[in-house]
């Protein structure tokens, strides 16, 4: 279970809504004031990130509270979000090469093309699939309620 600190900030009924603040290894980094990727990422990224899920655990707006989130969900939901997109773009960008090769038509550029366009459509075909799955595995849960506002 990841587990993270957060301030409930909204309850309705048994609708909760979290903020945790976004934590980011720049902070410890040795080469922090030198590093361009740090000053970016401080500039531009969130300071803190929301989410509204039920509980059925009483809390109070202010309360900070331990949300977990099972370990599993987060592997699987990288695993179809990153490593399936990737494949397909590999698998599509050989087979239109390969094609393509075939056809007479040796540049590299003409098989990114439909490699490109089936990796999106791939991946909103992954999209919609998350969003009707077991969102259980993905649900956030308080842990407990660390203290009482």
């Amino acid at each position: 279970m990841i587990k993270e600190t957060a301030i409930v900030v909204a309850v309705q009924g048994d609708v909760v809504t979290v903020e945790a603040a976004i934590k980011s290894t720049c902070n410890s980094c040795q080469a922090q004031s030198d590093c361009g990727t740090g000053i970016i990422s401080r500039a531009i990224a969130p300071k803190t990130q929301q989410l509204t899920f039920s509980t059925p655990n009483p809390v109070s707006i202010g309360q900070q509270v331990t949300v977990g989130i099972p370990e599993a969900g987060v592997l699987s939901a990288s695993a179809w979000l990153y490593i399936l997109p990737l494949l397909v773009f590999i698998a599509t960008y050989i087979g239109s090469f390969a094609l393509l090769a075939k056809l007479g038509y040796t540049h590299e550029l003409l098989a990114l093309l439909p490699s490109v366009a089936l990796t999106v459509l791939g991946y909103q075909w992954i999209a919609r699939k998350m969003r009707r799955i077991d969102k259980a595995k993905y649900q956030p849960v308080i842990l407990n309620g660390l203290n009482e506002k």
